[in-house]
């Protein structure tokens, strides 16, 4: 290792550094600053492998998941630290800073879940409580915790049917892909293959609304016809890319194999993947937003660009893939029109609206450490935060964070309005990036209160009208590469003095209308 871990602690006061930017919104000259507030949050731990990793898997492995556990209103984390301690969950206490809780609360579990990869909390059971899901690399298992309602959680594996022979679990992403009301779940793999215990598979998993799953990859048209397919999936997501209503099925995966799955509305999926533009050579991390504006949603995969474009090692040097969705469910590669390639090595990728200028912004963290020389070029490489000039192109900066990045989380920590980052970083300490964004536009939050089984009403579009322009949102529950947002619609306003209009698309269909809705306030809707 690089560093030694187990001496390296946070300083507890805020550290110093921040960002400024000209001309980052529609106006220009909006000052957009990034402050390091990681110690002052209350985050003083760090990741680590006391023997460094002892595969690949361990390697690219980590992440962090956000979501209100407790019902306060307020978004808390759950972190995975390697072997170096026990898990954490942090309990934000709403003035801006979190308290540890994840012994007290069931979650923590030491060494049982020392490889843990991937978090993320869902409500599975639909009793209104977000639960908790862990994934595992290697001998460690994937862990399922049932939320319990007061603050605590206990581990219901083996009765949800969650068993996976594969040897690795990166990740989690769900959706109601049947419509029959309650979330199903797709997990991934990315097994080596000298290692791999069975075919690829085990990627879809049916809710049977009883608290159990049920593999169904085979059965949905999802499992390779070809028995020796390596499976290199990273990160899934549902989303309903043709605007037919049902969710359709991403998988961002290594060695050009991500993949493009229509719904076809009876239960099973068609492999329409369009190699001709899904060219991306080292799929990790996947963003899902409405870039353009234009109404639909388009894809974002982080990959890996060379600065010296020459491949070291075994991976491919091309860079990021921005695929832009024709409004059909099919794609056109956007990523050099958009200016969005040179990312060197990317992991965990959001899309964001962080100066409020109405334009979906896009951040993805960075880094590889493995033995030898090779990596040399993404040991210290930086984080990219690519602005929307809000014509569908980007302009990059440099927010300072050369870490060895594996996840992110994007959300407002501090409720002041504005979206916040937190990396979850592989062998080192954390960073949240608070944002102090000063006159920046206004804004909107829309948190929806579904009806149960599906209680955030995750597949849900959420369309602002507000300045003369239309915004889309979909509400998304999964890893972004292993590590989550929180279900939510983020709106930046720019300059405008109200709401004109907020429709809300609910999972089944329905259509809820709201108009002349105030500014700068969390908006929390029932589904009627």
């Amino acid at each position: 290792m690089r560093k030694d871990i187990a001496v390296r602690l946070l300083p507890l006061l805020i550290a110093a550094y921040a960002l400024l930017m000209t001309g980052c919104g529609g106006g220009g000259g909006t000052v957009v600053l990034f402050v390091d507030a990681t110690g002052q949050a209350g985050f003083v731990y760090v990741h680590g492998l006391l023997n460094g990793p002892l595969s690949e898997a361990q390697a690219l492995g980590g992440g962090v998941a956000a979501g209100d556990y407790d019902g306060d209103g307020c978004i808390d984390l759950y972190v995975v630290r390697g072997d170096i301690g026990p898990n954490l969950l942090f309990r934000n206490r709403g003035d801006g800073t979190f308290e540890e809780v994840g012994a007290a609360a069931g979650v923590a579990f030491g060494e049982a879940l020392r490889f843990s990869c991937g978090p993320a909390f869902c409500d599975y059971d639909g009793d209104g409580d977000l639960d908790l899901f862990v994934g595992g690399l290697d001998t460690t298992p994937l862990r399922v915790f049932r939320n319990d309602g007061d603050g605590t959680f206990t581990d219901v594996t083996a009765a949800t049917g969650l068993s996976v022979s594969r040897r690795n679990t990166f990740g989690f992403t769900f959706g109601d892909y049947d419509a029959d009301g309650d979330l199903d779940v797709v997990l991934t793999h990315w097994v080596v293959p000298e290692r791999a215990t069975a075919a690829p598979g085990e990627w879809l998993w049916r809710n049977n609304g009883d608290g159990t799953f049920t593999d169904v990859t085979a059965a949905a048209g999802l499992a390779p016809t070809d028995p020796g397919t390596e499976d290199r999936t990273f990160t899934a997501n549902f989303t309903d890319l043709d605007n037919d209503g049902d969710l359709d099925l991403l998988f961002a995966s290594d060695f050009g194999n991500s993949q493009v799955y229509r719904n076809n509305g009876d239960g099973t999926f068609l492999d329409v993947t369009d190699r001709s533009v899904i060219t991306d050579e080292n799929a990790m991390g996947s963003a899902l937003g409405d870039f353009d504006g234009d109404g639909d949603i388009d894809w974002f995969v982080s990959s890996i660009w060379d600065p010296d474009g020459v491949a070291e090692g075994f991976w491919g040097v091309t860079g990021n893939r921005l695929y832009r969705n024709n409004g059909d469910g099919t794609f056109q590669d956007a990523t050099d029109a958009a200016g969005v390639r040179e990312g060197y090595w990317g992991w965990g990728s959001v899309f964001a609206d962080l100066n409020h200028d109405g334009h979906l912004d896009l951040f993805h963290v960075n880094g590889i450490e493995f033995a030898g020389s090779e990596d040399a070029d993404f040991v210290d490489d930086p984080s990219r935060l690519f602005l929307n000039n809000g014509d569908a192109t980007f302009r990059t900066v440099d927010v300072g964070d050369r870490g060895q990045g594996r996840g992110v989380a994007c959300f407002d920590f501090d409720k002041d309005g504005d979206l916040d980052l937190f990396i979850a970083n592989w062998s080192e300490e954390p960073k949240l990036l608070r944002n102090e964004m000063g006159g920046a536009g206004a804004w909107l939050h829309v948190r929806l209160r579904g009806q149960a089984p599906n209680t955030e009403a995750v597949g849900a579009k959420v369309r602002v009208t507000a300045g003369g322009r239309t915004q889309l949102r979909e509400l998304r529950c999964g890893n972004n590469y292993v590590s989550q947002n929180p279900v939510a619609a983020y709106f930046g306003l720019a300059d405008a003095t109200i709401v004109d209009r907020v429709e809300i698309t609910w999972p089944n269909g329905t259509i809820t209308t709201l108009l002349n809705v105030a500014l700068n306030r969390e908006l929390v809707v029932a589904q009627p």
